[in-house]
């Protein structure tokens, strides 16, 4: 009977080894085309991990039969089929961070031309010189033996590969760090299967012959295509996507925005991508929902809505530059068992009906019907609204007119209005148009100015407090104003501590006035 020696053992051991990732590859096909073939990252995967399923399946039988009459036909195939896993990979990257580019990525099937040219150069030349005899040494898959037959074309080919391997990695990366969203963790994920994909080919192509870790190339290449199908089967935002998809998101009449767990948007419809337009031309996917809610009125109401209307949020929110009213609804999207929440869907519905009415309501409910300025009440409406951090520092100008009720008294209201007017006029001068003002009393006024530092808004304050100084017609009455500035540098301070300061700062400035008078 003859000895089995270890060298054959291991090379045995080597072949069931890779018969068993062919096993799992053919699995994972199967779990793709079942489970969630409606996503197109999937298509690309399903590929990628056919083609490793197909090189390992052939390096299997290449290990169980190391007979000379065989290899010189199995080893072709092995080339063939693994020149096939860089643009695959490259593919599924492009999918999977642009989901809705099916024609950009359909272009990028070019890319499939040298695999096919270098398979045609390996299956169609006769290999009958070529033989593999197994001595007393572990043998890998020979890429190093090839170069003897194919040279140059051997060279490109690893190149290539590689090359479409680092454009998918940096895809990835790019996303990553470009737009940090509930898919930068599957961004990353695939980052790292990337990398393990490129060492088993490193290891394969230019490991040692005597190398006793054999069973590194095979499990590398299985943990990689596990990861990959975990990044694309766990990914709920393209999951949600594509379930918006069948169910007609794109063709709805008003506008669909879906926000991740983060409020980061990243889905809109058709009409959803005219809005965002109409109200901002940079503002994309991956926009946050608080500075998209900045360009409109946003209006809270209790009311009770019949059943099929109601949603978690119900509000509406006005969009003055297109003078459009929206009613708002806002639903959790949950997960299969419905615990927890994967992300927030969003639809406005267009109340074109009441666009004129709410047009002229606004002026008569938030403006102050003498300065034409805004009022307390809408005040108390921009509060509650975030402001985005692209707009700070935000300064405070909290004014208060000197000596109003003296000159009522003694001049009468019509004077004091004009005396109001005035102020209003030369603070509406000092400042920009993007400012807003608000009265807030019969003599005070607040000015938000939006990225302006502190030496900035004192320079403001100061300049309107001599302007105001040197108005004449209020004679023998000396007429002036209070400011007290206050400001922030961050969305984390409170607006009503800002606000307090800059209170604080003009009663300090009226007592100074006064001392000097």
């Amino acid at each position: 009977m003859e000895r089995i020696t270890l060298v054959q053992y291991l090379t045995a051991l080597q072949g069931a080894l890779r018969a068993t990732v062919a096993l799992c590859a053919l699995i994972l096909i199967l779990l793709c085309a079942n489970k969630r073939s409606h996503i197109p990252a999937f298509k690309y995967l399903q590929s990628f991990i056919l083609v490793m399923g197909i090189w390992v399946f052939f390096s299997s039988v290449f290990f169980f039969y190391p007979d000379t009459k065989i290899l010189p036909y199995v080893s072709p195939l092995i080339y063939a089929s693994i020149s096939f896993g860089g643009p695959t990979f490259m593919l599924f990257c492009f999918s999977y961070i642009m989901p809705h580019r099916e024609a950009f990525i359909k272009s990028l099937h070019w890319i499939f031309l040298y695999p096919c040219v270098f398979s045609l150069f390996v299956l169609v030349p006769p290999l009958q010189k070529y033989a593999i005899v197994f001595t007393d040494e572990l043998i890998y898959i020979p890429y190093r033996d090839i170069l003897e037959h194919y040279n140059l074309m051997f060279y490109v080919h690893v190149i290539c590969g590689y090359l479409t391997v680092l454009v998918g990695i940096t895809v990835l990366a790019y996303k990553s760090i470009k737009h940090p969203t509930e898919t930068t963790r599957g961004s990353r994920l695939a980052i790292v299967a990337a990398l393990l994909y490129i060492g088993q080919n490193m290891v394969v192509s230019f490991g040692e012959k005597n190398n006793i870790f054999f069973w590194v190339p095979s499990i590398t290449v299985l943990t990689c295509m596990i990861l990959l199908f975990l990044t694309l089967y766990y990914d709920t935002a393209e999951q949600i996507i594509f379930k918006g998809r069948s169910a007609f998101l794109e063709t709805m009449p008003f506008p669909v925005l879906i926000f991740n767990n983060n409020n980061v948007m990243f889905y809109s419809n058709g009409k959803g991508k005219e809005l965002l337009g109409s109200i901002d031309s940079s503002a994309t996917l991956y926009q946050k929902k608080q500075d998209i809610l900045r360009h409109f009125t946003v209006f809270e109401f209790d009311a009770d809505l019949p059943e099929g209307y109601q949603g978690e949020s119900t509000k509406f929110i006005y969009q003055k530059n297109s003078n459009t009213l929206f009613f708002l609804q806002e639903y959790a999207i949950k997960d299969d068992r419905q615990i927890k929440n994967r992300s927030q869907l969003m639809m406005l519905f267009p109340l074109t009906s009441m666009q004129n009415f709410f047009s002229v309501l606004e002026d008569k409910a938030f403006r102050d019907s003498l300065c034409n300025c805004y009022n307390g009440h809408f005040l108390r409406l921009k509060q509650r609204e975030p402001i985005a951090q692209d707009l700070f520092p935000v300064s405070l100008l909290m004014c208060d007119i000197d000596n109003l009720k003296l000159i009522n008294d003694i001049l009468g209201h019509n004077k004091g209005d004009e005396y109001i007017l005035a102020c209003h006029n030369i603070i509406r001068s000092c400042v920009r148009k993007e400012d807003l003002i608000f009265r807030l009393g019969g003599d005070e006024f607040l000015v938000i100015l939006l990225n302006t530092p502190a030496k900035a808004a004192h320079s403001i304050a100061k300049n309107i407090e001599s302007l105001i100084q040197k108005q004449e017609g209020f004679e023998p009455h000396r007429i002036g104003i209070s400011v007290g500035t206050s400001t922030a540098v961050s969305v984390n301070e409170s607006f009503e501590d800002c606000l307090q300061r800059a209170d604080d700062a003009m009663y300090q400035m009226k007592a100074h006035h006064k001392e000097g008078a």
